[in-house]
């Protein structure tokens, strides 16, 4: 595990641009990817690879970067590849020796004997670039979900990458600019979906994609090697089958990642995912699993008991931490701003701290990221079961003219996560839509379109394409089950975009390294195959999950209700964060920014304040946008035009 950089000048530009200098600074941003090591190679003064080393596997020979043995290829490499023993006896039957035992000359020497198809017979989560001097080309690949990250600008005959924004900032020679269509894109969703950024000319390669670029000219092309597409609906198995195939594949899933010549151990959270990812480990393991939680003050908010529940079953060496909300404020900063374009999901800072927690006893840890979108545990799900009963008894002329005007207008004064109201005004505005209508409302649960209109200063700041991307995305798929089109939406745009940026960058910024028994392909693909009653049957979510793995934890432990991992901002906002909402949101600022309607982002505020209505989630995600902004180098927007 660790952080890549990268830079290609073409052949014209040989003298325009510094990349020794350069590739220094990138790789000192990202020294908290990889503390351990670092490592640069230069080719012709116009092509630098660098990359940071967080060491994991073959801590004494897995230096980085590595290069082939006729010299002529280089890689960097970003992640792990669970399978790297099997492929590494496949290659070693057909004559192929090794230098070292790490997975990053694996995948160099599967790249020299099977060209750029090897890609398909990874599994595991990845960044990397292989530069081939022969061929005057680089590779650069992301893997199948996404969970590594990895950026890219290209310009003026010049490429770089890197695995994160900030080193790629620093190489970019010239101010950024804000873009329109990232900034609705975080508008919408809170956060930032592939290929966009916040910034023009900067983007995400896509994951399940892979780039070759002419190391002559700087061009590329752009390959798609993976998608879910063509497995959905497709499998015949009976039921028993089924659940014979899911303990099969999360076992193994779970196993290939306790691989490590490092401590490891697990996040407890206190619900079922990260809870059957514990118990595997444990069966697998000969002595108890480190594992660890963060509870809080706020009862609304507290699951620690429910992990203390599932660790005395386990048996396993458990860490809790208790936060309050001082622990929060004081690292509140470091956190929002360590993601390097605004981001607004607030369940990242409890994920900072329990990372933070862990990284004092192990290296790696495993998470139960990833159950939700892959075994149907989002009570959004739901929308089409509850939109069908709903309309036996209630008229849809009654529910458009009369119930949601009320409950748009009826205030939400608590924070409360498990607030009912909150849960009906969010379901009610998706009643009625169709399929598509209602799955990519629910998942841009920040600002709607009208809702940016009035929030942004003028016309021309707004932009609708995410919902146009998103039907493209969609399009050949409009007549699934809407089970299968919610869980393609979110595979596509909300895990990359949110779940998985989250993880990576509050492991990464204290260093540890998070792994995802329920992100294998293997596990995902045979998933999505099986039919969506398999997953949800009435209210009932995970249905396959829960039947599978009900002997694992504590009895009655499958009947609690979900809850997120989440922290009382809105109630932060009246009490210790009210001063500085107030101070980035100032009128001043906001005019000179040329971004946002003063009057309608102060509206908002004074309502929340005045607990006339609960603007939480807009809330945040203007405030986390403020605090990116004013410390960020950006051009100026003016009157919605670039400057």
């Amino acid at each position: 595990m660790c952080g890549i950089n990268g830079i290609i000048q073409s052949k014209s530009n040989a003298e325009s641009f510094d990349v020794h200098s350069k590739i220094s600074v990138m790789n000192n941003l990202i020294k908290h990817r990889g503390p351990d090591d670092d490592g640069v190679y230069i080719y012709e003064n116009r092509i630098a690879l660098g990359m940071r080393r967080l060491a994991i596997i073959d801590l004494r020979s897995g230096k980085q970067p590595i290069i082939s043995d006729d010299e002529n290829k280089v890689i960097i490499f970003n992640g792990e590849i669970y399978n790297f023993l099997e492929l590494r006896k496949n290659l070693e039957s057909l004559g192929v020796t090794f230098k070292t035992k790490s997975d990053t000359e694996v995948i160099l020497k599967m790249y020299e004997n099977f060209g750029t198809n090897f890609i398909n017979k990874l599994n595991g989560m990845f960044a990397f670039a292989i530069l081939d001097i022969k061929k005057s080309s680089l590779l650069l690949a992301r893997d199948r979900f996404g969970q590594k990250p990895l950026y890219y600008f290209h310009k003026n005959g010049l490429f770089c990458w890197a695995s994160e924004l900030k080193s790629l900032t620093a190489a970019y020679p010239f101010t950024p600019r804000i873009s329109i269509q990232g900034l609705n894109s975080y508008f919408s969703m809170g956060c930032i979906p592939s290929p966009l950024t916040i910034y023009e000319d900067f983007y995400k390669l896509p994951p399940g994609h892979l780039f070759i670029i002419n190391t002559e000219d700087a061009t590329y092309t752009s390959h798609k090697y993976w998608g879910l597409e063509k497995t959905i609906g497709t499998s015949a198995d009976t039921y028993k089958n089924a659940l014979n195939n899911v303990r099969e594949l999360l076992y193994d899933s779970v196993k290939i990642r306790m691989i490590s010549d490092v401590p490891l151990g697990a996040f407890l959270s206190g619900g079922i995912d990260s809870g059957i990812v514990t118990a595997i480990m444990s069966s697998h393991s000969k002595i108890p699993v480190k594992t660890f939680s963060i509870g809080s003050r706020n009862k609304n908010f507290d699951e620690s008991y429910k992990a203390s529940a599932v660790s005395k079953h386990l048996e396993t060496e458990h860490y809790s931490f208790i936060l309050d909300e001082d622990d929060i404020l004081e690292n509140i900063d470091d956190i929002i701003l360590n993601f390097d374009e605004p981001f607004a999901d607030s369940s990242a800072l409890p994920t900072w701290f329990v990372s933070r927690m862990a990284r004092q006893y192990v290296t790696v840890a495993l998470t139960g990221d990833g159950g939700d979108e892959v075994f149907g545990g989002y009570n959004r799900y739901l929308i089409h079961y509850y939109a069908k009963n709903y309309f036996r008894v209630i008229p849809k002329e009654v529910h458009e003219k009369f119930i949601l005007p009320f409950l748009a207008w009826f205030p939400k004064r608590q924070d409360n996560r498990v607030n009912l109201l909150s849960k009906l005004k969010k379901a009610a505005s998706a009643l009625g839509q169709d399929t598509f209508d209602s799955a990519f409302n629910i998942m841009c649960l920040f600002f709607k379109d009208w809702e940016r209109k009035s929030l942004l200063k003028n016309e021309m700041l707004f932009d609708s394409s995410l919902r146009e991307h998103a039907k493209n995305v969609l399009n050949s798929k409009a007549n699934l089950h809407p089970i299968s089109l919610s869980q393609l939406l979110d595979f596509s745009f909300s895990l990359e975009g949110d779940m998985l940026v989250k993880v990576d960058r509050t492991s990464m910024q204290n260093s540890l390294e998070c792994r995802n028994p329920f992100l294998d392909y293997r596990l995902v693909q045979y998933m999505m195959s099986l039919p969506p009653y398999y997953k949800i049957r009435g209210k009932q979510t995970k249905v396959i999950l829960r039947d599978a793995f009900s002997s694992l934890l504590p009895k009655g432990h499958f009947n609690f209700p979900k809850s997120g991992f989440g922290v009382p901002v809105g109630n932060w906002f009246r009490s210790k964060l009210k001063n500085c909402l107030l101070n980035v949101c100032d009128k001043d600022i906001l005019h000179d920014q040329g971004i946002f309607s003063p009057e309608n982002v102060t509206l908002l505020i004074n309502q929340h304040l005045k607990e006339r209505q609960d603007h939480t989630f807009k809330l945040w995600c203007i405030y986390c946008f403020q605090k990116w902004h004013l410390n960020s180098n950006v051009k100026k927007m003016d009157n919605g035009k670039k400057s």
